[in-house]
């Protein structure tokens, strides 16, 4: 009897200690939300975003998820949480990840010449190779004005259609040998995924989220109806459009538009959608970076050298894994990336090591304070 009541003893204390100690896990995710609710709120005004959305994850757990402001200025539609945001450059991670995929799968190969799976490609391209293309350092960059490149209006059916416009412009530097941030190189990447699976790199994308149960993602065809998908604004007329080979351009079609807040110019991302095409919310994002590093998506092997830094020919390490950036923030191991385009800003940070991620996704370009905001909801998420 006394064993009996000492074993029962022994069950109610480790009950009580284990439901204080979940107590205490959640009053602490409960204190880290409030905090960042806090942060969000008050500056959310001072960014110039039409609408916000924010998303924090801890221990690849989501814990915080905000949607401020409006989805559509003109409508009066407030963002939800479940808002689709265009999410520029943060694509290339996502297309990153799809040829990890089908590299997995032997249908493409990352250090074999492009030209194998493209023939059409200028002899130039024979020492291009898929890495190359993904971790910036093909030297692709095809275009005469850079205003064509932003704000083309032509709707190519396939990546491969969309090479056609600028494969034939020189290499700005041999293959491997620097590294320069560009888009049109992971149009070429698409376009030799198109060609090694016979399918357009729309529906690659779609068979891959199938394939993967990842769900809220879309393609953002200015066509297509996408439900949920926010309208894009510029929030300050007199900003300059930078583009990445150091030319700067005035917002001369703006003359004779008044107000704070505009419609973004109207264009059309399918030449590139491999690069900056993608569009999903907030939340559905850091649920497809979580389920990446959880091992959901690719084996540990892809995984790692998907997310190492690419060394360049001279032996130094590059900012780029295949499609992710990858860097370091104090001290700590991080992946991720920005976008910019005509009516979208748009931040990724993920740490590996302890499931912290973020994303902040706002539906403007020129808008104030982002990278503060982020790192000030990093310094609470850590600490």
């Amino acid at each position: 009897m006394v064993k009996q009541q000492q074993r029962m003893f022994l069950s109610i204390s480790l009950l009580v200690i284990c439901g204080f100690s979940e107590l205490h896990a959640q009053r602490t995710k409960g204190d880290i939300a409030a905090q960042l609710n806090k942060i969000v709120s008050e500056r959310f005004a001072a960014t110039r975003c039409p609408g916000l959305s924010v998303v924090v994850a801890l221990n690849n757990e989501i814990v915080f998820s905000s949607a401020q402001g409006k989805a559509d200025v003109e409508q009066d539609v407030a963002l939800q949480k479940a808002s689709v945001h265009r999410l520029a450059s943060l694509s290339k991670l996502i297309t990153g990840t799809i040829i990890m995929d089908l590299v997995e799968q032997g249908k493409l190969e990352l250090d074999t010449s492009v030209k194998r799976y493209l023939p059409e490609l200028p002899q130039a391209y024979q020492s291009v190779t898929l890495r190359h293309l993904l971790d910036h350092q093909s030297g692709v960059r095809g275009y005469d004005n850079p205003m064509d490149l932003a704000f083309s209006v032509a709707h190519y059916p396939t990546s491969r259609d969309a090479m056609k416009t600028f494969m034939a412009f020189p290499l700005a530097f041999p293959p491997g040998t620097k590294t320069e941030y560009g888009s049109l190189s992971f149009t070429v990447a698409g376009a030799a995924a198109e060609s090694a699976t016979g399918r357009s790199f729309q529906e690659i994308s779609r068979d891959f989220f199938v394939r993967h149960a990842i769900s809220g993602f879309f393609l953002d065809d200015r066509l297509a109806i996408v439900p949920k998908r926010v309208r894009g604004y510029l929030v300050d007329s007199n900003s300059k459009i930078e583009f990445n080979d150091g030319r700067i351009v005035e917002r001369e079609y703006l003359s004779g538009t008044a107000g704070a807040v505009t419609n973004a110019r109207a264009y059309d991302i399918s030449n590139r959608y491999p690069a900056g095409g993608f569009a999903a919310s907030a939340e559905d994002l850091l649920r497809f970076v979580i389920k990446v590093s959880t091992g959901k998506v690719l084996g540990a092997e892809a995984l790692h050298e998907m997310w190492m830094a690419q060394p360049i020919a001279d032996g130094t390490k590059g900012a780029f894994g295949i499609g992710w950036g990858v860097s370091q923030w104090q001290g700590k191991v991080m992946v991720g990336m920005n976008g910019s385009e005509p009516s979208t800003t748009t931040f990724l940070r993920y740490f590996p090591d302890s499931g912290v991620g973020a994303a902040l996704l706002c539906n403007a370009e020129g808008v104030q304070g982002l990278p503060k905001l982020l790192d000030d909801i990093l310094e609470t998420a850590f600490h």
